[in-house]
């Protein structure tokens, strides 16, 4: 039988995205999570990560492993949640408006890990960026960007992303990388957002802001196809530090104008004063902090 041990110890250099950072996380030294995950492969007799100087990725049966790891948590966050909601069993339905930039994949794995672990739940996604009305249209919760208005609603910070401007070596091979941000008015940009979305940039942070404009090459509603048409040389993308880490690494993406470091964006969960904090709208906006960061690294991680 494998080793436990091993087994939540690889899960959670997976959740990290390498060695270091999971020590970090965890508080264990670095070396001995990576012995445990060698004993762990050698015990299995398959390689679980390939490993480099400079990248870290799943193989095959290693994102397959991982998923089975992953679900053993899950398990052992359930028999915690039976004692812990002995006396007030979590129920009911949850309607939620989540951005259409979101990867459908990764909230597709947090929700089915959700249900797994409060069983009487019943959701309702829908990926939307309009504005949407949570009491006349009958929503429980809405995931938005900030920052947001001031109202009678309750925003809840889940997280934090870094924007960082990238490209591909083939891009910038043809193209040059711009120098200033005035530059990227000659420069093609692959933009993130609605039919309502300007091709402008918000670059800098504190003092130093100003908006650059770009030539819009393609607008799309999804970052990972932003992520994809950057790959392919279409063209400068701001996408967030964690969604292209490993091909940050790996040198198929190079930052751009890192003299002009932007402000960090922040997702929150709303919901209505009006509900006050439902204990099924609680625990699921808890699940979303903890666990939307781990799915992300897996769905990078796995290509």
């Amino acid at each position: 039988m494998p080793d436990l041990n091993g087994m939540m110890l690889f899960a959670a250099v997976v959740r990290a995205k390498g060695f270091s950072q999971a020590a970090r996380d965890i508080g264990q030294p670095k070396s001995t999570i990576s012995r445990k995950v060698a004993q762990l492969e050698e015990q299995l007799g398959v390689r679980l990560l390939q490993r480099d100087t400079r990248n870290l990725s799943l193989t095959q049966v290693g994102a397959l492993f991982f998923q089975h790891c992953d679900s053993i948590s899950h398990e052992i966050e359930a028999a915690k949640a039976i004692i812990e909601n002995t006396h007030n069993d979590i129920s009911g339905s949850l309607r939620i408006a989540i951005p259409v930039s979101f990867s459908q994949d990764v909230i597709g794995h947090l929700c089915s890990s959700f249900m797994r672990l409060y069983p009487n739940i019943k959701l309702d996604i829908q990926f939307t960026d309009s504005d949407v009305g949570l009491v006349g249209e009958g929503y429980d919760i809405a995931i938005k960007y900030g920052p947001l208005q001031s109202s009678d609603l309750v925003a809840r910070l889940l997280f934090e992303r870094q924007p960082i401007l990238v490209a591909s070596p083939g891009y910038i091979k043809k193209h040059n990388s711009p120098a200033t941000p005035q530059e990227l008015a000659q420069h093609n940009g692959i933009l993130l957002g609605t039919t309502l979305s300007a091709p402008i940039w918000p670059l800098g942070k504190g003092n130093r802001k100003m908006m650059a404009t770009f030539k819009r090459k393609v607008r799309v509603n999804s970052a990972s196809m932003v992520k994809r048409l950057a790959l392919d040389d279409y063209g400068i993308a701001m996408l967030s530090n964690t969604s292209c880490k490993q091909e940050l690494a790996s040198g198929s993406l190079v930052p751009i104008l890192q003299d002009w470091p932007m402000e960090s964006f922040k997702v929150y969960g709303v919901y209505s004063s009006r509900r006050q904090l439902a204990s099924n709208i609680s625990a699921f906006l808890d699940f979303f902090t903890k666990r939307y960061t781990s799915q992300e690294s897996l769905h990078s991680m796995m290509g």
